[in-house]
């Protein structure tokens, strides 16, 4: 299955520069960025409140 998020010029370019300085394509590091992810006990992100909010506050504005 393929993976492609659209995200900002400067968020592709700071994982692009992460990838190259860690070795490995953008695939091998977004794979990993999210197989390192830290779940709540809902199965949530740890960090997902701070970015997006309470769970049920309803849908996000889409972007982009």
């Amino acid at each position: 299955m393929r993976l492609s998020p659209l995200v900002p010029p400067e968020v592709h370019a700071k994982a692009f520069a992460s990838a190259k300085a860690s070795g490995v394509s953008m695939g091998k590091y977004i794979a990993e960025l999210i197989r390192r992810d830290q779940l709540d006990e809902h199965g949530r992100p740890v960090w997902a409140r701070d970015a997006f909010g309470e769970p049920d506050q309803g849908e996000l504005p889409m972007t982009g």
